[in-house]
């Protein structure tokens, strides 16, 4: 990241309309509905949260976790996903698709569409699910992109993540010193 790429980002962080507390409000406003239990909040974030509410990725689902900590060990790395959801359909329970997904906060309609996945980001969590959860099978991983008046889903396969998790871990040793 450049330092003007830095700078941008502090900038915009604190402050009533910041991006740390747009994100730590619609995080919580979105936990709640998932959890059947939507939270009121200040009104002035509404055109963030009907866009989302009404995808019909969140029609009609079973949350089976929300903010859910995982780690890995060995690679000393940890973190925590937004949700993992079970979409109802059809046919048996167990052919229905399991999905992991991350929201992502955005401050314009502009930035919805230029916001790229959290493809990485969602095979890291993918993996620390494979170690501490293997027979729980991820059917897809999704990137929520809200924004105001707009929500964009961002649906990858679970191959795409663990591959750009992996990238991402192995240029991140490469820069590591030799001990």
């Amino acid at each position: 990241m450049s330092p003007r790429q830095r700078e941008a980002i502090d900038r915009t962080k604190d402050g009533p309309d910041g991006w740390a507390i747009r994100g730590e409000t619609l995080h919580g406003w979105l936990e709640g509905l998932l959890k059947g239990s939507e939270p009121a909040i200040e009104e002035r974030w509404t055109p963030w949260l009907d866009p989302v509410r009404s995808d019909p990725l969140f029609a009609n689902f079973e949350l089976l976790a929300t903010e859910y900590r995982l780690c890995d060990v060995k690679r000393s790395v940890g973190g925590s996903f937004d949700f993992l959801l079970r979409l109802r359909g059809d046919g048996p329970e167990k052919d229905w698709p399991v999905v992991l997904g991350d929201l992502k906060t955005v401050s314009s309609r502009k930035a919805v569409s230029s916001r790229k996945p959290a493809t990485a980001q969602l095979g890291a969590y993918l993996s620390m699910m494979q170690q501490h959860h293997p027979r729980l099978w991820i059917s897809e991983c999704v990137t929520v992109v809200s924004g105001p008046e707009r929500c964009r889903v961002i649906r990858e396969t679970p191959d795409e993540c663990a591959a750009a998790w992996e990238d991402a871990w192995g240029r991140f040793e490469c820069v590591q010193p030799d001990f």
